[in-house]
Parts: structure tokens; C-alpha cells; sequence
């Protein structure tokens, strides 16, 4: 029956080679998110049966102040923003840095998700909004960016394209689509409506808008082989598969994979990773794709240590050392040899470290080393676990060997800052927690009202981590500890000291 919608249009194709082009993570969103996209036309397509257009009543909620967490657990003053331009911390959002340190990615994710009092002077663009979701979506934090935007209620065309992206990646498209299909208005693209009309069993509405949009030129020849492959694939299985694009859009992934279509050869950004969790994927390929997700904290920590356990290694290296390391530490834990613990946390650090999976690590074994009897180089490594943990602190001072960093990361712990400073880096750490550096013009900021630039600006000078430029982590430092947020001042300091180029 399908076949006679789409025979007399695509026997015309052409195919074109496959471009091979990097693919980035700002490509997509800002192909996807940001592009004003012209797409419920002004009159019905022709053969098209366009339902009544709902109209929608504006929440009174200001939805740049719309969070998860409420100051109390956050930790987040209401007054955070104060008088500060509503674009210049829209900016600073927008580059928040990936791949960082555990404790600076968690601020960072602190305060994105964070319920904070609009700044003076705000806009009904929704801005803020905007750019923190923008922002959890490059870093993969799907659900999170899912629940502010049903707690903002994406009733207009841009929120309206942010879920509708979450939701077809992680595979809960349904309440999306079915708001689409009666709001043509909100669709982001026009095959996007195609989409959601073939998943709600419209067949022949979503053939013929195929047809009529490539009539139009709405599609080039390649968009519209893909939607038509992804309507009815078995009148395609002689075609020649469409190229990859050289910018992949959350939809044309999804029905790419739908059609098992080759991926490109680089790195996916971090939001399409979630659809290779969904069991469908290889063991293999679901494990690599969480342990990047784990290391920017999109994803429970949790969700990668079930993967590593779930099998036996069926090779060697890369994945499988990782796979066979963590199975041997966890065995180990339980055998209560701790000399096999010791050595089998060695081979685990030295495993993990390079992918910057220490604070995962940290996650899952740093509580069970308690009461144990490591050798010298198990204790070095459970030391640098416990310090990662918050809720492990006293097993970190119990492990703390009488080495130079252990004495020194120790003190920064009991806030004692008792023992001497080595080097510049620690120097700096040392001035900058105790109140001995110089003020800046970002101490003013913050005696000026303007807390949230001011700590911003603070983590966006600690974008390189532990290669940060030393008089930057001063000022850093020094910045979060005089705003009141010391507690984190100390843990990223720590993690400065002992993570290095682990991270």
C-alpha cells in the first residue's frame, strides 16, 4: 500500500558519495537548536491534512529562573545573578568547558540546574534558560535538560526544538510528537513532522507531506531518500544508501539508526551516545559510549560500573583491560586478601586514569577500602580515591602516607593548612584558601552584587584544569573561597594536586 505513495517521486534519485568531513558537537546543536527554521507553512500543503491548531496560553512561570534544585540543596543563593547582564552570563554558560575535573563539572552543573532569582533587567527571551540547556545537552545530560524543560513547559518553537531533540534520543518521543502533530507551528523542521506522523501510524499524511515538501525543494534528494527509506525501507533495499551528512542532526541520527546506516568515523557528540544504552547496542560499543558519558557526569557513575560487570571479556585490551580490571578489583574486594586488593587496585588506576575515569572509580570503591591493610602503593592510590569522594574524607587521612603532597592535600582537607607550601601550584592553592592573595576586580564583583559572574568567571579560568596557568588558579581559587563557596574551592584544589594529566 505504501508503495504508491513514494514509487512515482523517488525512482528520479540520485546518490551521491558519502563526505567524510570532522563532525562537532557545536555543529549539531547549533544546526539543530539555534537556525530560525521556517517550517508550518502559511497555507496546507496540498493533499496534507493539517489538524486544528491548538493555541497555548504562556506559563506565568519566568522560565530563566525555572531549576531542579532549590537553594537549600544546591547550595546556590537566590540572589545569585544580581544586577549582572542577562547575555554576558548567557556567554559564560555557553562555554562552560567539558571534560573537566570532577568538582568543577559538578559545580558547574550545580549551578545550571539550580533554581536562581532572574538578573535585574532580564528579558522575556529566555535566555538563561536557553543557554543552560544548550549547555547540558553538549555535555549529554539529557535527563536533567528533559525535566527543566517540562518544568519551564516548552509552549514555544525554541523550547519546543530542545525537546523534541531529547525526547527522540532518548527514545520518549511520544508526548513530543503528539504535541507537534497538533501544533504544526512547533515543529523544527518539516521532516520532524513527517517523523512523528509516521510514528503515530499516518502513513499516507506523512507520504504525501514527503512528497509535496520535495516538491517544494524543502529537501534536498538525500533528505528525502532517508525519510522515505525510514517510512517504507523495503522498497528501498536496492537503493543505494544515502551519504552521511556533514552535519548530523539528532533526527537524521535517529533514522540512521533505525535503518542501521554506517556512523560517522569521528567521535558522536555526547548527546547521541545515549541511544547506544538502550540495550540494542554491543556490549562493547554501549561500555565506550558510557564511559565518555560518566567522565562529563551525564550518566550515574553506577550505570557504567553494571556494564563492566555485566559479561566476560571476550579479548584484550583497550575496553576489555578496563572490563577485566574492574572485575578483578571487585572480586578482590570481596576474596579479603588485601594484597590482592592492592594489586588489583593498581592495575584498575592504571586502567581507568588515562580516560579520566578516576572520579567513577572513586564513586564505586573508595567507601569499601575502609579497615583495610593496603601495601604502600595500594594505600597511595586508595588515598587519591578517598580524597575524589566527599564522603570519604577520614579514610583519605587515615590512607595520607607522610610524603610532601599527602601532608600538603591533607591539611587543605582539615583546613589546618599547616603543612609548607612546594612549588608554585601550591603556593597559590595555599595563598588563595587562607586569604593571603591580592583582590582582583572579580573580589569587586562580587562585594558589587554580581556573585554568579563573579564565579563564572572563576570557572572559566580553570578551563585548562590541572594545566591551568598557576596565577589563574590563585585568582580562581581565591574568588570561589571569598564568594562563599570554599567547601568547593578546597575539593578542586585537591583534585588539581593529584589528578594531573590523569584527568
Amino acid at each position: 500500500m505504501r508503495i504508491s505513495f513514494f514509487l512515482p517521486f523517488f525512482m528520479a534519485f540520485t546518490v551521491y558519495p558519502a563526505i567524510a568531513d570532522p563532525l562537532s558537537a557545536v555543529d549539531w546543536l547549533s544546526k539543530s537548536l539555534e537556525t530560525p527554521q521556517n517550517v508550518a507553512p502559511d497555507e496546507p500543503l496540498v493533499g496534507v491534512s493539517i489538524e486544528t491548531i491548538e493555541t497555548t496560553n504562556l506559563s506565568n512561570v519566568q522560565k530563566d529562573t525555572v531549576g531542579l534544585l532549590p537553594s537549600q540543596i544546591s547550595g546556590i543563593p537566590s540572589i545569585f545573578w544580581g544586577d549582572s547582564s542577562v547575555n554576558r552570563l548567557a556567554a559564560f554558560i555557553r562555554n562552560a568547558p567539558t571534560n573537566q575535573i570532577p568538582e568543577i563539572t559538578a559545580l558547574w552543573r550545580r549551578i545550571i540546574l539550580a533554581e536562581i532569582d532572574p538578573p535585574i533587567g532580564m528579558t522575556k527571551k529566555n535566555t538563561l534558560l536557553l543557554a543552560r540547556l544548550d549547555t547540558l545537552l553538549t555535555a549529554g545530560d539529557l535527563d536533567p535538560a528533559e525535566a527543566l524543560l517540562k518544568a519551564a513547559d516548552p509552549n514555544n518553537p525554541q523550547l519546543f526544538r530542545r525537546w523534541f531533540d531529547v525526547s527522540i534520543l532518548t527514545q520518549r518521543a511520544d508526548n513530543a510528537c503528539k504535541r507537534m502533530v497538533s501544533t504544526p507551528n512547533f515543529a523544527p523542521t518539516l521532516q520532524a513532522r513527517i517523523f512523528c506522523l509516521a510514528r503515530a501510524g499516518d502513513w499516507s499524511t506523512a507520504a504525501v507531506t514527503l512528497y509535496t515538501g520535495k516538491a517544494l525543494g524543502t529537501f534536498s534528494n538525500d533528505e528525502a531518500l532517508l525519510l522515505g527509506m525510514f517510512l517504507d525501507p523495503e522498497m528501498f533495499e536496492e537503493t543505494t544508501e544515502p551519504p552521511i551528512p556533514e552535519i548530523i542532526t539528532p533526527l537524521t541520527f535517529v533514522m540512521r539508526e533505525a535503518l542501521a546506516l554506517p556512523r560517522p568515523t569521528q567521535s558522536l557528540p555526547l548527546a547521541f551516545l545515549h541511544m547506544d544504552l538502550q540495550n540494542k547496542a554491543g556490549w562493547k560499543q554501549r561500555i565506550s559510549s558510557a564511559e565518555r558519558l560518566v567522565r562529563e557526569r551525564a550518566i550515574p557513575s553506577a550505570t557504567l560500573l553494571d556494564l563492566y560487570l555485566e559479561g566476560k571479556p571476550s579479548a584484550s585490551g583497550g575496553v576489555w583491560d578496563r572490563v577485566a580490571a574492574v572485575q578483578a578489583l571487585n572480586k578482590a574486594l570481596d576474596s579479603g586478601n588485601d594484597e590482592k586488593l592492592s594489586d588489583a587496585l593498581i592495575k584498575a588506576h592504571q586502567s581507568l586514569a588515562p580516560l579520566g575515569l578516576l572520579g567513577a572509580l572513586s564513586d564505586w570503591y573508595a567507601p569499601a577500602l575502609e579497615n583495610r591493610t593496603l601495601t604502600a602503593q595500594g594505600k597511595s592510590i586508595g588515598f587519591k580515591l578517598a580524597v575524589l569522594n566527599p564522603n570519604t574524607t577520614d579514610l583519605a587521612l587515615n590512607l595520607a602516607s607522610s610524603n610532601q603532597i599527602d601532608r600538603f592535600v591533607a591539611s587543605i582537607l582539615t583546613e589546618r593548612f599547616d603543612a609548607p607550601a612546594k612549588g608554585n601550584l601550591q603556593q597559590a592553592i595555599l595563598n588563595a584558601l587562607t586569604g593571603l592573595s591580592p583582590k582582583t576586580v572579580l573580589h569587586q564583583t562580587v562585594d558589587d552584587g554580581r556573585l554568579g559572574e563573579a564565579v563564572l568567571s572563576a570557572l572559566t579560568l580553570l578551563h585548562d584544569g590541572p594545566t591551568t596557568d598557576v596565577s589563574d588558579v590563585e585568582v580562581a581559587l581565591s574568588v570561589l573561597a571569598y564568594g562563599g563557596f570554599k567547601a568547593e574551592a578546597k575539593r578542586i584544589a585537591t583534585q588539581l594536586l593529584l589528578l594531573g594529566k590523569s584527568v
